[in-house]
């Protein structure tokens, strides 16, 4: 039985890295800047390329309606796993918001992400690493 290909030995290891080092960027921009106020702008810049992402025609209708399913889950009262266990309770919706976003930005792909997004080179460096979009 032939052995199913996997990621590229070491990638994982380079984006960890990358992570890191642009977390450390933004953490150095914060002491010299107020590090609160750089978290909620970056925030806000997800939000709202996360509305104009959802409102742009190039972007797959399927995507829109998985990420719409998991905004509903999100605000749902009914859960996989019940929200009152401590710890794994919250780990699904965890999941699902990392998934449909992921599933979001690369169907929208690098050119319409970068068109759209309203921040900091920083946070758009960070937002495509998490995302795992490439250019």
């Amino acid at each position: 039985m032939p052995a199913v290909p996997g990621p590229p030995r070491g990638r994982r290891y380079r984006v960890a890295g990358d992570i890191v080092r642009r977390v450390q960027r933004m953490r150095e921009a914060e002491t010299q800047g107020g590090g609160a106020l750089a978290l909620l702008r970056v925030v806000r810049d997800v939000g709202l390329l996360l509305k104009d992402v959802a409102q742009d025609p190039r972007v797959p209708r399927a995507d829109k309606v998985a990420a719409a399913l998991a905004a509903a889950y999100l605000v749902s009262p009914i859960d996989i796993i019940p929200d009152f266990l401590p710890g794994i309770g919250q780990a699904d919706d965890a999941a699902i918001a990392v998934l449909a976003f992921r599933r979001l930005l690369n169907a929208a792909g690098y050119d319409v992400i970068y068109e759209l997004w309203r921040g900091s080179d920083e946070g758009l460096a960070l937002v495509l690493t998490l995302a795992g979009v490439q250019e």
